[in-house]
């Protein structure tokens, strides 16, 4: 029913929300093929990072590591292009290499976090580290993650201390 209403829509926030439902659809259903399709089609007609970490996410879930982490580094760049959500992007990449259990795949995720501390940003919010305890767990450089951490306590300090929207950026290389 959902795709029969999505055939004949041409308002783009409907389109765009009538993916997002039938991915998660797909998505409870265990449809890893329809999930990928799907967002590679929101990719298509949207682009943008959202695409990018939606498709890489459904790349991840049909145990397709190196195309998903792939896509979710590209969501990381063109984040960074566009100086909005970084840390949002950076995180996201981090979790999805978590997933693949690759302890190599989370230090090179972490270190592409790492780098993306230091682009300017226009709009973001503080880095997340809800994956840092799987990481650790993994095997992962305990540098990096003490790091990432230092950073993220450091915005969300700032962004307390200020009741106003995040710093522009933190590099854990200047703490």
């Amino acid at each position: 029913m959902l795709m029969s209403v999505f055939a004949t829509e041409t308002d783009f926030f409907v389109r765009r929300e009538l993916f997002t439902c039938a991915i998660e659809e797909c998505s409870l259903a265990n449809n890893s093929a329809a999930v990928i399709r799907l967002a590679q089609a929101h990719h298509q007609e949207f682009g943008g990072d959202i695409s990018l970490t939606i498709l890489s996410e459904a790349l991840i879930e049909n145990n397709e590591p190196e195309a998903g982490l792939l896509r979710a580094k590209e969501a990381l760049n063109l984040a960074i292009q566009n100086q909005t959500f970084v840390n949002c992007a950076a995180g996201h990449l981090v979790r999805l290499a978590v997933k693949t259990g690759s302890v190599e795949a989370v230090n090179q995720a972490m270190e592409a976090l790492i780098d993306s501390t230091d682009a300017p940003r226009k709009e973001d919010f503080v880095l997340e580290t809800d994956w840092c305890d799987k990481a650790e767990a993994l095997g992962a450089d305990m540098e990096l993650i003490s790091s990432i951490r230092s950073v993220a306590a450091m915005q969300m300090q700032i962004s307390k201390s200020k009741h106003s929207p995040p710093p522009k950026y933190i590099s854990p290389r200047k703490i």
